[in-house]
């Protein structure tokens, strides 16, 4: 009998199939929303687990996750990278397209004065070239039309303040802005409103509110350069004043407020040690409050090297820092001022600042 002998030979070979991945469907990236980029599932196939990596990653809550979720429009395309755990690699791209949607809206705020007439058109001069948007406006209250891209409002001016909300669709994005319209006199805010000084300090004013940072002041004296349309000056009256500030509107509506400065007689000396010779007509000259009341006095400069470069009897404030006719070196000077009375004599340094 003859035998006979079969070898059987077991080749190795794989049941995995070929890894795959999915960015998710292109599509188009609508404003105020937000989207998770991959598919379901995201990879597929080769040896999980699987590490994904997504970029540019700005816009994405993070760019290491299989489905992140965009918020922000920065790229027109995202590229997913993904790596199993043999060490297999596969990519895939998400187009996105941006609306410009968002180029329609409600347009800027309005201020309206109480007791005016006052029609209104509303929303961007834009809002009429989309010709597949809709619009609505919420409430409807003043509008002629509240589907219209730019409907008329005719304020009752006597009411209160209101806000409009309008929802712009497309066909594929809806859009929402909001418009606030503001009925009344806004007062300007002011401070201080009402302080007491001695006489020949000096009290800094700071105004805020108004169109554009623009005010007048009346009376406008005794206040820092330049006086007109100053939003925070310096004030050192002589004695108690009233100041009304104003800010005036295109539409005329006038925003205004009040300050009280009090004054109160002193005829303490207070050396203003710090000035700023530039010739722009705010503190150009070493300065000495009250030095009025004290008209036979004489003031003597020193520069630091203990020279005497100055001097000068009846002193009016009027040093601006210069010695016959040359401007001295930016630095610290020392004064000494013979008040010419039972006062005496007062001693200190002044800096100059170019």
């Amino acid at each position: 009998m003859r035998l006979v002998f079969f070898v059987f030979l077991f080749l190795p070979f794989s049941n995995f199939a070929q890894l795959i991945c999915n960015a998710g469907n292109d599509f188009t990236f609508c404003p105020q929303s937000t989207y998770m980029l991959g598919g379901s599932p995201t990879a597929s196939g080769g040896v999980s687990p699987y590490t994904y990596s997504w970029s540019p990653s700005a816009g994405l809550n993070t760019d290491t996750v299989a489905n992140p979720i965009l918020s922000n429009y920065n790229s027109p395309y995202y590229v997913l990278n993904v790596t199993d755990k043999s060490g297999n690699r596969c990519t895939d791209t998400v187009y996105i397209t941006k609306s410009n949607i968002d180029n329609y809206s409600a347009g800027a705020d309005i201020f309206i004065c109480k007791k005016t007439t006052s029609v209104v058109t509303l929303g961007v001069s834009t809002n009429s070239t989309c010709t597949t948007c809709t619009f609505s406006w919420l409430p409807t209250t003043y509008l002629n039309n509240a589907y219209s891209s730019n409907p008329i409002a005719s304020f009752d001016t006597s009411a209160n303040s209101i806000t409009y909300t309008l929802t712009i669709t497309d066909g594929t994005c809806t859009y929402v802005d909001l418009l606030n319209v503001t009925i009344g006199y806004l007062p300007l805010k002011v401070s201080p409103q009402d302080t007491t000084i001695k006489s020949g300090e000096v009290v800094s004013i700071r105004v805020s509110g108004g169109y554009n940072n623009q005010y007048s002041w009346k009376p406008p004296y005794y206040l820092t350069i330049p006086y007109g349309q100053y939003q925070n000056p310096d004030a050192a009256p002589p004695s108690t004043i009233i100041y009304t500030v104003s800010s005036v509107y295109p539409s005329g509506c006038i925003a205004s407020n009040t300050l009280i400065i009090h004054v109160i007689p002193n005829d303490e000396l207070i050396f203003y040690n710090t000035f700023t010779p530039n010739n722009d007509g705010i503190n150009d000259v070493f300065y000495i409050a009250n030095l009025e009341k004290y008209p036979n006095n004489s003031l003597t400069l020193y520069n630091r090297y203990g020279q005497k470069i100055y001097f000068k009897r009846e002193y009016k404030n009027d040093w601006d820092g210069t010695v016959n006719g040359e401007q001295v070196p930016t630095g610290t000077y020392f004064y000494v001022l013979d008040t010419g009375t039972d006062k005496g004599v007062f001693k200190g340094h002044v800096n100059i600042m170019r």
